[in-house]
């Protein structure tokens, strides 16, 4: 059987490119990816098992009865980055870029295979996703904006896909998959902490902070899950407490709801839904709909000031990015920033900020700058 990248490149050799098609072949994609996560986290876990079994075995036998101290969930956080890229790997730009798509800085220091940037609201600390040296589990990576301590933030046997860095920057609130679900969980950004928050059969993902740091935002893909959980009729946003509690539905859609952003006062939420945008009160309320001068919009993300909404939109394009994100290597597709102007509502188009998947959101550094993870925007 010819694989997903074949497929789609004898497809686009023959027809004519349409977002129907481009979306179906993303849905596609990632639930071969997401299969493949949980392929990679029981072959890991065995090992694991296996190893633990034999240290258990070696202890016993030579009489040894030291334990080891308790350290409160902090485990040895210095694990390798990925060294290299793999051949015909596209590398992604760390890039600071303002309001009309000029690149005005690189950032340093940030892993080769990281993707999925959340920043903080002071715009100093960020979170992203690695894997250690490609040992085939997705950590929490977390350093400075200034391009400082990068370092990894071990959860143990959860394998991480999205994350979001508290206001604060203290705690990690991310996309967690264990023992085959998929579940909201923050820790704190020392490694101390870990709380799993969901519990739903069904995949949570994409999950904010309010601005106070007391709520986390998600979505939920419902008892009518489809391949891609974001895209799911039955999808929807969910409020939990970033300190547990039980879950709350605060969307009720006949279309899926996700992505959901907080504006700066807290107050308002902004998703992806519907193939654009919607704005709702943080309890749900007074939903409407949001038009958008876009073929779709994904992702979308309150600028500090709550004047603007960026969001992204996927774009056409013969030949897609070749990208490492963590331990998944292979084609994504071009997503284009945009920003939405809160009181016009005028959408404009930077045309040339690229980024590979919606799995890369844009992130405010200041209302002037954005911080994006760049692939050439015409996909070549």
């Amino acid at each position: 059987m010819p694989d997903v990248q074949e497929v789609f490149r004898l497809a686009t050799n023959k027809v004519k490119p349409d977002p129907d098609a481009l979306e179906r072949q993303v849905r596609r994609q990632r639930a071969e990816v997401r299969k493949s996560r949980v392929r990679a986290y029981v072959a890991v876990a065995a090992v694991l098992i296996v190893l633990g079994v034999a240290i258990f075995a070696i202890s016993r036998a030579v009489g040894k009865n030291d334990k080891t101290p308790d350290n409160q969930g902090v485990i040895n956080t210095v694990q390798p980055f990925l060294p290299s890229l793999p051949d015909g790997a596209t590398p992604q730009v760390p890039a600071t870029v303002d309001r009309q798509g000029r690149q005005t800085s690189v950032m340093s220091g940030v892993p080769l295979d990281a993707y999925a940037p959340s920043v903080s609201l002071d715009g100093t600390q960020l979170a992203l996703v690695a894997s250690p040296n490609e040992l085939g589990s997705n950590q929490i990576v977390v350093m400075g904006t200034d391009g400082s301590g990068a370092h990894f933030v071990p959860t143990p046997n959860i394998d991480v896909a999205k994350v979001a860095i508290s206001p604060d920057g203290t705690r990690i609130a991310f996309e967690g998959t264990a023992a085959g679900n998929t579940d909201i969980y923050v820790v704190n950004s020392d490694g101390t902490g870990l709380l799993r928050l969901t519990h739903d059969p069904n995949t949570d993902q994409f999950p904010t902070w309010s601005p106070d740091g007391s709520t986390i935002a998600y979505d939920n893909a419902g008892k009518h899950e489809q391949d891609d959980a974001q895209y799911s009729k039955t999808a929807e946003i969910f409020t939990v407490s970033a300190d547990g509690g039980a879950p709350k539905q605060i969307t009720h859609n006949d279309g899926f709801d996700s992505a959901p952003s907080y504006a700066p006062n807290g107050r308002t939420i902004v998703d992806e839904s519907f193939g654009g945008l919607s704005i709702m009160k943080a309890d749900g309320s007074n939903y409407r709909n949001v038009p958008v001068a876009a073929p779709s919009a994904f992702t979308p993300r309150y600028s500090p000031d709550g004047k603007t909404i960026a969001f992204s939109y996927y774009k056409n394009v013969l030949s897609r990015p070749v990208v490492e994100f963590g331990y998944q290597f292979g084609e994504e597709p071009v997503v284009i920033v945009s920003l939405l102007d809160v009181s016009s509502g005028n959408v404009t188009k930077l045309r040339k900020v690229g980024m590979a998947s919606d799995f890369n959101t844009p992130q405010w550094l200041d209302d002037q700058h954005l911080f994006v993870l760049r692939v050439p925007a015409n996909g070549g």
